[in-house]
């Protein structure tokens, strides 16, 4: 049988389960209503929250369940089922059993403070571990006792804050390509993996200080969660002789309350395993529906056009422009909150998505939440807002513009290639990247940089009050801890997206009101039309590795996008 039928015997497959898995769910729909929510709870019931892999803020398309899948999980979801479940009946008590749970520290911020509201109820809240991650403890931290499985081959391993630079110069000079960088900003190092073997002094110091502040405020929230002290954490961190430390170590370092198996915390707790709720079967009722919202729209992933297509992993002026035109038409919406969470893209695109928001702003009230990141071109975006408000682990900043041209012609050479053009005009044919580029061509450029740069610089002077012989000393493509960022005026306040929606309704004059999320959820069968989300469904299906080293690399120069002027942050922190 050939490949082609194989393939087209398997997306037959894959649809008539999916249409089975649906017609069955609406079905069973009917019967399994039970309570406050579509899954049946008995009461003493705890609920679990088992988080794994990537965990996003939010999610566009509503879970398919399809074998199992627990796809919905994301930060907004989480929140909101933790804070209900505070008042159903039903509810004894959180267990937190994270297993490798990929999350921002934005984010993770928000679960947590939806924690200590649940806990407001006096319900309980354990925490369990067998192999935990550095995110999985800082989670973990946020429960009243944390239970570590004592096996020797179980363990907890706090890595800490880092960002890691792959370099491609010597790559790329060993298949003959010269990375051309055009930027505009002394600090602006999203090119210098492609031009140099090393981060310049002052993009490599910049960092460090980012860094520095973002582990200080991971120290004070575990020394504040667990009772230590600051050095005491820092100790942990710094100081042990194992990266992973079982559960005999972490006792003595009080990281843990108990070191014991699940079976006996579950015995110890009264947790029947069979009244253990997982976080993404549960569901409850929402509130009773009032009149006045606030709608939060989503903004999360690089920012980049994509046409129609469905993409949640990206921020474009397509998707910008509909929600917008959403929450124009609902005249029940007073204000509005952005949660971005992007570390920028498209110089053009951040433009157009900014002057969309302007435009809802002279309407409604506009504010905006930074999640993990809202940096360069995600930053640009917030300068449409009345008012700011970042998370106190959010990553910011990037004031710089960045394009970058490769050549080729050394490629060329090694493949026999040669390249003529015949041209009428002083640039004509001047981007071909199999010809060298001309320094008249380079020195426009530089040119276009400064000025894509002086529109960043100055809508960050408008919005932010900044004045002209200040800006240069903030900007120049410096990131900056959120903390940082307060303290230059890049944002007004530090806090959660509760407070940002609280300081929305103020704006508006609002105090009874309901939140209402955007983008508004998909079906699956709406998202299916898109290519990319099938795509991105049958990886998922399929599973992937950890870790692919030729992956990580195809996937970072898919970032360059040449010949474009791009708002980007250079880094991804861990």
């Amino acid at each position: 049988m050939s490949t082609k039928k194989i393939v087209l015997i398997a997306i037959i497959v894959f649809i008539l389960l999916v249409g089975l898995s649906y017609c069955v769910g609406r079905q069973m729909s009917k019967f399994a209503f039970s309570g406050p929510g579509p899954t049946p709870i008995s009461a003493d019931s705890w609920l679990n929250l088992n988080l794994s892999a990537f965990v996003p803020e939010y999610n566009e398309v509503l879970p398919l369940n399809l074998f199992g899948s627990k796809s919905a999980n994301s930060m907004q979801n989480i929140s909101y089922k933790i804070r209900r479940a505070k008042d159903d009946s039903r509810i004894s008590g959180l267990l937190i059993q994270p297993m490798a749970a990929q999350i921002s520290l934005a984010a993770l911020h928000e679960i947590g403070l939806a924690i200590q509201d649940f806990k407001s109820s006096g319900k309980p809240v354990i925490a369990f571990g067998d192999m935990m991650g550095h995110g999985d403890y800082l989670l973990a931290t946020y429960a009243d006792e944390i239970y570590m499985e004592p096996s020797a081959s179980a363990g907890l391993m706090l890595s800490g804050v880092s960002t890691n630079i792959m370099f491609y110069k010597e790559m790329f000079e060993k298949i003959g390509i010269k990375m051309h960088i055009i930027q505009a900003g002394e600090f602006k190092g999203a090119g210098e993996p492609y031009s140099q073997t090393s981060l310049s002094e002052g993009t490599r110091r910049n960092i460090e200080e980012m860094l520095s502040d973002r582990f200080e405020l991971i120290l004070s929230g575990v020394a504040e969660r667990r009772g230590l002290t600051i050095d005491d954490v820092k100790a942990v961190y710094n100081g042990r002789e194992n990266f992973i430390l079982q559960a005999k170590e972490a006792l003595e370092m009080r990281l843990i309350d108990h070191a014991a198996p699940r079976n006996q915390m579950l015995a110890e707790r009264l947790i029947d395993e069979d009244n253990i709720v997982s976080i993404s079967s549960y569901s409850t009722r929402p509130p009773a529906s009032r009149g006045e919202k606030i709608a939060v729209m989503y903004l999360g992933g690089n920012i980049m056009p994509v046409g129609g297509s469905f993409n949640q992993a990206l921020i474009s002026y397509s998707k910008v422009h509909k929600m917008v035109e959403q929450v124009q038409d609902d005249n029940a919406v007073k204000a509005v909150v952005l949660r971005i969470d992007s570390p920028g893209g498209s110089a053009l695109e951040s433009e157009l998505i900014y002057q969309e928001l302007l435009k809802l702003k002279s309407s409604k009230p506009l504010v905006v939440s930074m999640g993990g990141v809202a940096a360069s071109g995600g930053y640009y975006i917030s300068c449409a807002s009345d008012q700011i408000i970042a998370d106190a682990g959010s990553i910011t900043g990037s004031i710089g513009v960045i394009m970058m041209l490769p050549e080729a012609t050394g490629l060329g050479r090694k493949l026999g290639l040669r390249s003529q053009t015949i041209k009428f005009g002083k640039f004509a044919g001047g981007l071909n990247p199999l010809e060298p580029y001309s320094e008249e061509l380079l020195a426009s450029l530089k040119r276009n940089s400064e000025g894509t740069y002086d529109e960043f610089k100055s809508r960050v002077m408008t919005a932010r009050k900044i004045s002209p012989d200040k800006i240069n000393s903030i900007a120049e493509g410096r990131i900056y801890s959120a903390e940082d960022a307060l303290a230059l005026g890049l944002v007004d306040n530090l806090g959660s997206l509760e407070y940002a929606i609280a300081k929305a309704a103020e704006l508006a004059g609002i105090s009874d009101y309901r939140v209402e999320n955007y983008p508004h959820k998909l079906s699956f069968f709406e998202a299916i039309k898109s290519t990319d989300f099938l795509n991105m469904q049958l990886s998922s299906l399929m599973g992937s590795k950890w870790w692919d080293l030729d992956r990580e690399i195809i996937e970072e120069l898919e970032m360059i996008e040449p010949y474009k002027w791009q708002y980007l942050m250079p880094i991804v922190v861990d």
